[in-house]
């Protein structure tokens, strides 16, 4: 049962994001005893006190997603029966949109796995990444960076690397994948690993993969799609797209899932749904 904020924000953030909201939050309200009471307009008002504080949009919109978070609770627990700033966004300057009308829904990714091969034993191996592209989201150069330890069938998770651009994280298996990925490691796999790498994503020859032969590996499929740009890179931002807008997981939960650093990154495939408030937004903190 969610008794205290603190509690909530432990069971749906990763530790560190918890602990960095928590105190956000506590801030928030030591300054603000009437927030549970706050309409939309008293926390743009309020934001548009911390944008003149302090400028950086990054401190700006971690501020906005942690008191997002706090309305949250309030409604889960029956304080509240709204959510004041649910759409609330702050647009990051000079910052490209991602064009969400030119990506592929989760019904033409699956498409991507009915693929068939000409060499003995990629078959299993190509549904094994590409499932990992499509389920998970991953860049070609974490497709690289896997080895056979990363994956936990026991628990049915997969374990990806930190990167400059990307944080960690430990990504939940499809039912579907668990017997491919047995397959795969168990059968196929040893049948490969001619120079006896711990990479899990081996070549026709017994090389572990780069990005350019996950890039050849997707060529063929083009023809699905002829009219658009198909690659590791545009799955990827399919997949998070669909998270948020056929899936409707919180942004806070997609952020951790892609890895990204910034909730603004995560924020920019939300389709536009609610320009009017993010026109609001923009007034407040004119660029």
């Amino acid at each position: 049962m969610t008794n205290t904020i603190e509690t909530y924000l432990k069971q749906t953030c990763s530790v560190q994001t918890a602990s960095g909201y928590l105190f956000t939050i506590n801030h928030f309200l030591k300054t603000n005893p009437k927030a549970k009471r706050y309409k939309y307009q008293d926390i743009v008002n309020y934001m548009d006190e911390v944008s003149q504080k302090q400028a950086n949009i990054q401190y700006r919109i971690r501020i906005l997603s942690a008191i997002k978070k706090y309305y949250d609770y309030l409604v889960i627990v029956g304080q509240r029966s709204d959510h004041p700033c649910k759409r609330l966004t702050i647009k990051k300057p000079n910052h490209q949109s991602v064009q969400v009308q030119d990506l592929f829904t989760g019904e033409e990714l699956l498409l991507l796995l009915t693929r068939e091969n000409r060499y003995q034993h990629l078959d299993t191996r190509n549904n094994v990444l590409l499932s990992l592209l499509i389920y998970q989201g991953l860049t070609s150069e974490e497709l690289t960076r896997l080895e056979v330890k990363d994956v936990d069938l026991d628990n049915g998770t997969i374990y990806i690397k930190a990167s400059t651009n990307l944080n960690r994280r430990t990504l939940e298996l499809k039912n579907k994948q668990m017997l491919m990925f047995a397959k795969y490691i168990n059968e196929v796999r040893p049948v490969l690993n001619k120079y006896k790498t711990n990479k899990l994503l081996l070549g026709k020859l017994g090389r572990p993969l780069q990005v350019d032969s996950i890039h050849s590996i997707i060529e063929p499929l083009k023809a699905l799609f002829p009219e658009r740009n198909l690659n590791p890179r545009t799955i990827r931002m399919s997949v998070i797209c669909n998270w948020l807008n056929e899936s409707k997981i919180p942004l806070e939960r997609v952020q951790e899932l892609a890895g990204h650093k910034w909730p603004s990154t995560t924020e920019k495939y939300i389709k536009a749904n609610a320009e009017n408030e993010r026109e609001l937004i923009n007034r407040y903190f004119p660029m």
